[in-house]
C-alpha cells in the first residue's frame, strides 16, 4: 500500500478559540457580505445562542435571518423549508449554529440555493455528487457540539422521505468556508449530550483509526484524536464549563470527521439503522453497540493489532482485548450504555434493521467482512 496511488486532502480553514465566533463576523464583513441566514434548532433558541450570534454579525452591520426549523435527524422537508426562506430572503451566505443535523441542513440549502431538486438526485450512492457544481453560497459553521465534526466535513446525512433512508449527500464543495471552533458555544450542553456527542467523536476516530487503508494522514489524526476524547469528555461530562476540556472536545471532533475521509464501518451502519428505527440519537446509539462491534471486529488480525497499540495510550495491557474493556469501562463513567436494552428494539425488527446495516454505505469498509446475520447476532449479544 505504500507504493500505490493516494490521494489525500485536509483544507479546512478554522478559526479556534474562545472568541472565535465573535471574530467570525468581522472576517465575514471583509468578504463584503450584509445579510445572510442562520440555520440552528429549537433548543439552541431556547438557551438564547442565535440572539448571541446575531448580535455579533448586528455589530458589523450585517443581518441574520433566523430558520431553526430541524430535527435532531434530519429530513428532506427541513431542508426544503430552509432554502424556500434562504430563496425568498435574499440572503447571501449561510451560518450554521449547532451539532451535526443544523450544520448538514445548512450545506443542503447551500446546494438547492443554486441547484435544483429533488434532493434524491444528490444521492452519493448512486454518483449524485457528480451533478454538484461549485457555485453556491459560502457557509460558516459554529459547532455547538463536539461530536459529528460536519463543521469541516464535505457530505450530509439527511433522511429522504421518499426512502425513510438516511441518505448520503456529498461534494468537495461542501466544505464550509471557515469552521469556527468556540468552546464557550458548547458549555450550555447538557452533561448526557455532551457525553453522548463525545462518544460520537470518539466512534468516527477509532473507526477510521481501524479501517485496513493505508492513509498515515489520517491515522496520526485519528489517533490523536482517540486520545484527546478519551482524556478530556469525562471532564468536560462533570464540568461543563471547563472551557480546557470543551475546546480538546472540539479539535478531537474535527479531527475525527477529518480522518473518517478514510472511512468508517460497521458501528455507523447500526447507528444510522437506530436512528431511523428508533429516532435514536447517533451519539448514543454509537455508544450502546461499540464493545459488541469492536469485539466483533477482533476477529481481524490487523484490528487485533492496531487496538493492542492503543494500550499504552489509554493506561492498559497492549492487548486487544484488555483496550476493548478499558474502552466499556470509559463509556460506564460517563454514564453511556454498553448495550440497546434502553433504545427498546423489538426482536421482530430485527431482520429489517440488519437489512438496513448492511445496505448502509459505511459497512462495506468495516476492517471485518460483514456478512449477513452478523449484525443480528451483535444486536442479540446486547439486548
Amino acid at each position: 500500500m505504500p507504493t500505490s496511488r493516494h490521494t489525500w486532502s485536509f483544507p479546512t480553514h478554522i478559526e479556534y478559540g474562545p472568541g472565535a465566533v465573535k471574530d467570525l463576523a468581522g472576517i465575514v464583513k471583509q468578504a463584503g457580505l450584509k445579510k445572510g441566514l442562520l440555520v440552528t434548532d429549537k433548543g439552541l433558541e431556547k438557551v438564547g445562542l442565535p440572539n448571541a450570534l446575531s448580535q455579533h454579525f448586528t455589530n458589523e452591520g450585517m443581518e441574520l435571518l433566523t430558520f431553526s426549523n430541524v430535527k435532531s435527524n434530519p429530513t428532506d422537508d427541513n431542508v426544503y423549508a430552509g432554502s424556500k426562506l434562504y430563496k425568498e430572503s435574499g440572503a447571501e451566505f449561510i451560518v450554521a449554529l449547532g451539532g451535526g443535523s443544523p450544520i448538514d441542513v445548512a450545506k443542503v440549502i447551500k446546494l438547492l440555493a443554486t441547484h435544483e431538486g429533488p434532493l434524491e438526485q444528490y444521492d452519493d450512492m448512486k454518483g449524485g455528487s457528480n451533478l454538484i457544481k461549485n457555485n453556491m453560497p459560502p457557509v460558516y459553521a459554529i459547532p455547538t457540539t463536539a461530536g459529528t465534526g460536519s463543521e469541516v466535513g464535505r457530505s450530509s446525512v439527511i433522511t429522504l422521505k421518499s426512502t425513510n433512508k438516511k441518505t448520503i449527500i456529498f461534494s468537495p464543495y461542501f466544505m464550509p468556508t471557515i469552521a469556527a471552533l468556540d468552546p464557550e458555544y458548547t458549555v450550555s450542553l447538557p452533561p448526557k449530550l455532551t457525553a453522548a456527542t463525545g462518544v460520537d467523536a470518539f466512534v468516527h476516530n477509532i473507526e477510521a483509526y481501524l479501517i485496513d487503508d493505508f492513509h498515515p494522514f489520517a491515522d496520526g489524526l485519528a489517533k490523536e484524536g482517540i486520545l484527546r476524547s478519551f482524556k478530556n469528555l469525562p471532564t468536560a461530562v462533570k464540568n461543563g464549563q471547563d472551557i480546557a476540556a470543551r475546546g480538546e472536545m472540539l479539535v478531537a471532533s474535527s479531527m475525527g470527521a477529518t480522518a473518517f475521509q478514510k472511512g468508517l464501518g460497521v458501528n455507523h451502519s447500526i447507528a444510522h439503522a437506530l436512528g431511523v428505527f428508533y429516532d435514536t440519537h447517533h451519539g448514543l446509539a454509537n455508544a450502546s453497540v461499540l464493545v459488541e462491534v469492536l469485539k466483533f471486529n477482533l476477529g481481524n488480525e490487523i484490528v487485533r493489532n492496531k487496538m493492542a497499540a492503543l494500550g499504552e495510550m489509554f493506561g492498559s495491557k497492549n492487548d486487544a482485548d484488555a483496550v476493548v474493556e478499558t474502552i466499556k469501562d470509559w463509556l460506564l463513567s460517563i454514564d453511556m450504555p454498553t448495550d440497546v436494552k434502553g433504545i427498546g428494539i423489538k426482536t421482530e425488527d430485527l431482520p429489517a434493521i440488519e437489512e438496513y446495516a448492511l445496505e448502509d454505505p459505511c459497512c462495506p469498509m468495516n476492517p471485518q467482512k460483514v456478512e449477513k446475520g452478523d449484525v443480528t447476532r451483535i444486536l442479540q449479544n446486547i439486548l
